[in-house]
């Protein structure tokens, strides 16, 4: 079985996190970046999987931490969706369909398409 698993990089983004993570029905992990609203306090509460990071380390750098995580949690897809709801949800199984029909290695989604 192929495991997927989304990154949500977040750094603020306590008026959207929820949102965002209701409408996930994949595997995720939230990468919470020294946010200084009330993101973590929402993680804990709502039990979510995340990672508060000890020091701001940037969208690069939360990236690279849910991509760490992916390797060693053998993960077989990452994707990485922004926490403040820009992205939809509901186009994850399209991005990752060429993937899993061994059509593409790599797949990128547009907002704007």
């Amino acid at each position: 079985m192929i495991k997927v698993l989304v990154i949500v990089p977040a750094y603020n983004e306590q008026d959207s996190i929820e949102s965002v993570i209701e409408n996930i029905k994949l595997d995720y992990v939230i990468i919470n970046d020294c946010s200084i609203d009330n993101t973590k306090k929402i993680c804990l509460e709502k039990n979510y999987n995340f990672i508060d990071l000890p020091v701001n380390l940037g969208i690069g750098g939360g990236v690279q931490t849910g991509y760490k995580y992916a390797v060693e949690q053998d993960y077989d897809i990452a994707i990485q969706m922004d926490g403040d709801g820009q992205h939809m949800p509901e186009y994850l199984p399209d991005l990752i369909q060429p993937i899993l029909e061994g059509k593409a290695a790599c797949t990128i989604g547009s907002r704007f398409l």
